[in-house]
């Protein structure tokens, strides 16, 4: 009795382990150990917040130079004042530099071409009231007048004959040799009314020359070639000494062509002369523009610079969630 029991337990015990077995291995089957999978996507960095340019990320062009360039924003706007301005943004400032530009380049053009077509009728009125000849055969009176001794009678030699051409005093140029007149002019003294003063301060430049021009109309001393002085003084009749001394005594002369002459001289002047100013406002503009440009980008740079080292000061913490 006491075998049939211990065989008995045996038995159940046999029978249990194999289900226990059994069972464990069902179970090891359903509910397996779940396992991460971990995908390594870089380390986050603070550059990852931070502001990045496309020039930065290799993805620059031409236009995006004056955004991150200072330099080529100088540059820019040194071509083209306000065109570093437009590249960054900067549309009021862009646009008053250049309108400024525009406006300044419109009023050159307009003032120089005003100044031209003034200039050319004021050749055209000499052309038709101031004669070389005429001023010649003046000077050759004046020495005689006077009795100085300047060589004046070869003047008069080579002029002997010969009549001013009011029409077209062009002609006239061919009439007097200009080198026989400069022995003269150099030699001849100014005359006061009860003095003499220095030799003439001036020589007749070249026939047509831009001199010629400025001075016919600009010093008493050719006064004289002037067709209202040479009707009235040089083939009036009854000359006398006093005829040729009162025109040096710094009075204004009593005859209207020479400061008509100096008048629209002296305009088509004024005319170069404002074109030549807003020549200088425009370089000014030229220059602000781009020195603005380069200082809008160092700015810009700086404040993105900035922004980048606070962020750095912040912690940031990252909170997974399962």
């Amino acid at each position: 009795m006491r075998k049939l029991s211990s065989i008995l337990i045996l038995l159940l015990l046999t029978s249990a382990g194999s289900k226990a077995q059994t069972l464990s291995s069902f179970s090891n089957e359903i509910f397996k150990e779940a396992k991460s999978e971990v995908h390594d996507t870089g380390e986050i960095t603070l550059s990852d917040f931070s502001y990045q340019s496309a020039y930065t990320n290799g993805q620059s062009s031409f236009l995006e130079l004056p955004r991150t360039k200072p330099f080529v924003a100088f540059a820019a706007s040194a071509i083209i004042p306000g065109s570093g301005q437009a590249a960054n943004g900067k549309w009021v400032r862009a646009g008053i530099y250049f309108a400024v530009e525009a406006v300044g380049i419109i009023y050159h053009l307009d003032r120089n071409a005003t100044a031209r077509r003034q200039e050319k009728a004021y050749e055209e009125f000499t052309h038709q009231n101031w004669s070389v000849l005429a001023y010649a055969e003046w000077l050759v009176n004046y020495s005689m007048q006077n009795d100085l001794n300047n060589g004046w009678q070869d003047l008069q030699s080579h002029i002997s004959g010969k009549n001013p051409d009011f029409s077209n005093t062009t002609n006239d140029w061919s009439k007097v040799n200009i080198n026989l007149l400069h022995q003269v002019e150099q030699e001849t003294p100014f005359v006061f009314e009860n003095r003499y003063g220095s030799e003439f301060s001036h020589l007749l430049p070249d026939y047509g020359s831009q001199q010629y021009y400025e001075l016919i109309s600009k010093y008493y001393q050719y006064q004289p070639g002037w067709q209202d002085w040479y009707g009235q003084v040089t083939t009036a009749d009854n000359q006398t000494p006093d005829m040729y001394r009162y025109m040096w005594n710094g009075r204004d002369e009593p005859f209207t062509l020479f400061y008509q002459g100096r008048d629209r001289a002296q305009e088509f002047n004024d005319n170069y002369r404002a074109a030549g100013n807003i020549l200088k406002l425009l370089v000014v503009n030229h220059v602000v523009s781009a020195f603005d440009a380069l200082f809008t980008v160092q700015l810009k740079n700086s404040r993105i610079e900035t922004n980048t080292n606070l962020m750095k000061m912040e912690q940031f913490s990252v909170t997974w969630h399962f």
